[in-house]
């Protein structure tokens, strides 16, 4: 009896110390997940500094070529690309459309370079396949003129597993509140 206490307990020590140490199901998908956040902030800082095709290429690698988005600046300003306000032609794919808006809003406002950080990241993954990332948004717009404009908000994605990874199909942003700094003297 006691040989069988003793396997038992070796046995099932070993078999939880190798549970120990393998890493959790998931563990690399979530990963991946949260660095969609990063790449986004990259990509679109890069563009922010007038570096658009850095900031496309950067987008590459966590965007799909076919993302749909929706932008949100309260009552301000919101649209849906594809969609009826979209204003760019059905013929540019979703990627060259995002890149070419905020392109396009940066050099309107004459930002020279923006500090964009999503915060509170939560990641549920529904399936092995499709997930939702979702964080709080801070962005920061450097003007020409020294001055800042902050804007807080919201940032969701769906995100789809294919062959080269993890890559945002829909993107939700929305930004409500936008504080102007003027230059500091």
């Amino acid at each position: 009896m006691r040989f069988w206490i003793s396997l038992v307990a070796i046995a099932g020590g070993g078999a939880l110390g190798g549970c120990a140490s393998a890493p959790p199901a998931g563990a690399n998908d979530l990963r991946e997940l949260g660095a969609l956040t990063n790449c986004y902030a990259d990509g679109i800082d890069a563009i922010g500094a007038g570096k658009a095709d850095a900031g496309a290429d950067r987008w590459r690698q966590c965007f799909s070529e076919d993302v749909k988005f929706s932008l949100s600046f309260g009552s301000a300003f919101s649209m849906t690309c594809p969609g009826d306000k979209c204003p760019f032609p059905p013929s540019m794919n979703g990627l060259a459309r995002r890149v070419a808006l905020a392109k396009g809003t940066f050099e309107r406002a004459g930002y020279v370079a923006t500090s964009h950080h999503i915060t509170s990241v939560a990641v549920e993954q529904p399936a092995a396949d499709s997930a939702v990332v979702k964080g709080h948004l801070q962005a920061w717009h450097l003007r020409k003129d020294g001055t800042a404009v902050i804007g807080l908000g919201t940032w969701q994605v769906q995100a789809s597993k294919g062959a080269n990874g993890w890559r945002i199909v829909d993107e939700t942003l929305e930004s409500p509140l936008r504080v102007v700094v003027p230059k500091a003297e």
